[in-house]
């Protein structure tokens, strides 16, 4: 019941934010499985800052900054956040991360326009 009811806090608090960011990191666990780790950092009209995980994400096979867009994109349309609130990120230097090409942060920036994002 308290899982449900910080997710239902949470839940309620994203859908009055004016902007975000989120803050990524991929790491992996003790049985080898690559974990993805998105947290949020959040501000309301009232300027409350809300910061929480958002989301911790298991990364099957690749860890590829395809696979990571594809899991913060998922999570991102489950919790209801538009991509046009986004207005930062941060990672570490992970190649899977950062590439301007094939890294998450490359994939952000081709699809931005697509995503309704704004540089």
């Amino acid at each position: 019941m308290m899982a449900n009811d910080i997710k239902t806090t949470l839940t309620d608090r994203m859908a009055g934010f004016e902007s975000f960011s989120i803050a990524l990191d991929e790491s992996t666990d003790l049985s080898d499985t690559a974990q993805l780790a998105i947290f949020i950092r959040g501000v309301d009209k009232e300027f409350t800052v809300t910061e929480e995980l958002l989301a911790l994400q298991p990364l099957k096979g690749t860890t590829t900054g395809e696979d990571i867009f594809i899991e913060v994109q998922k999570v991102f349309t489950s919790s209801g956040l538009p991509w046009s609130k986004l207005i930062g990120v941060c990672t570490d230097g992970a190649p899977s991360m950062v590439a301007l090409c094939k890294g998450f942060i490359g994939i952000l920036n081709e699809k931005a326009t697509e995503l309704n994002v704004q540089k």
